[in-house]
């Protein structure tokens, strides 16, 4: 697919074939009009129409102030549209996802008469999955908003989930029973579990995480790839907590637009790891906005209104006497791998049936 004629040796012969019902002139307009929203602008927000009549293509420019702005408004909509009220538990990274959130939550709680202490943030620091640069940037936003902001290091993580040894051996056992292209799924892993974990101990019944467009997207064709039931979203209960995903409809770079220089400072340090599967999978979420800018959030909806209309979710089912929740995709032989390792590391986590 990247191969170019120039770069084909002479003496090859190459065959052109037609694709029958592919006509990517219909989705290019021949004219893009710019519409300056701002004088500094940061981000383009590309507005494609491309009906019956010829294809019509603006792009939209505005700067880091008014992008902030729609993107509160579009989290105070969402917190207002599924009802939820305090206490809200927020996982703040540091990074270009999760930190919109506190801006976001912070006009909610101001535009709906709510006080400061509804809304508690928190952070997990251990390098290198969570660098102390990273709460330093969470708590710089946590402390303009008015938020409690609660930093949990290693041995807090351990404290508060029960665990008999480190959160950083558990990852390097992790790490070499599954390899170290899994470090993303395991610090997603474990801020769900102590996200929860606090939700349960404050009395608090939700949690609010950064997931974007690409991230629900890459989620969902992954399984309808393994030809599994989607996972719920927007809203998804876990047990006594639903982890709400605010920035759901939002695709990742406008998120990282709205505090350029944190995105820049997390991307420098993010642990440069992932699996084949998943770059493969996020590739296409990508692509599908490539064609068309709404293309990967239709897709989304459109899932969702006929999961919602058939009842057709994936089930979290809880495994017993473990917090964990079964997604849908495992076999025993894995499942009792992972059990008996994480089982090593959470004293009172009994053996599950």
């Amino acid at each position: 697919m990247t191969t170019v004629l120039n770069d084909m040796p002479a003496a090859h012969r190459v065959v052109l074939r037609c694709i029958r019902n592919t006509d990517i002139t219909t989705l290019r307009a021949p004219h893009v009009e710019l519409v300056a929203h701002d004088e500094s602008p940061v981000v383009d927000l590309p507005d494609l129409d491309v009906g019956s009549h010829e294809p019509m293509a603006r792009v939209h420019l505005v700067d880091e102030t008014t992008l902030r702005e729609m993107v509160a408004s579009r989290i105070g909509h969402f917190l207002a549209q599924y009802e939820v009220t305090g206490p809200i538990l927020a996982g703040i990274s540091g990074g270009g996802d999760s930190n919109t959130l506190v801006n976001g939550l912070k006009q909610f709680v101001s535009a709906t008469g709510q006080p400061a202490g509804n809304v508690v943030c928190f952070t997990l620091a251990m390098e290198p999955l969570w660098p102390e640069s990273a709460v330093d940037r969470a708590r710089e936003l946590c402390e303009s908003a008015g938020f409690e902001h609660v930093v949990l290091y290693a041995q807090d993580m351990a404290d508060l989930l029960g665990m008999t040894k480190s959160p950083a051996e558990l990852w390097e056992s992790f790490r070499r029973d599954f390899g170290p292209d899994t470090v993303h799924f395991f610090g997603t892993f474990f801020v769900n579990l102590v996200g929860r974990r606090l939700c349960t101990d404050r009395g608090a019944r939700s949690l609010a995480v950064g997931y974007n467009r690409e991230d629900l997207t890459a989620e969902l064709l992954f399984c309808l790839f393994n030809g599994r039931k989607p996972l719920p979203y927007p809203v998804r209960r876990m047990g006594t907590v639903g982890c709400l995903f605010p920035l759901w409809e939002i695709p990742k770079y406008l998120l990282d637009a709205c505090y350029p220089r944190y995105s820049a400072s997390n991307y420098r340090e993010r642990v440069d790891s992932t699996t084949p599967q998943r770059s493969a999978i996020y590739v296409l979420a990508h692509a599908l906005d490539a064609l068309n800018p709404q293309l990967s959030l239709s897709l989304l909806k459109g899932v969702s209104k006929l999961m919602n209309d058939v009842g057709g979710w994936e089930p979290l089912n809880p495994i017993e006497g473990t917090p964990l929740m079964r997604t849908g995709l495992s076999d025993e032989d894995s499942e009792r791998q992972v059990l008996g390792l994480l089982q090593e590391f959470f004293g009172d986590w009994n053996e599950a049936s």
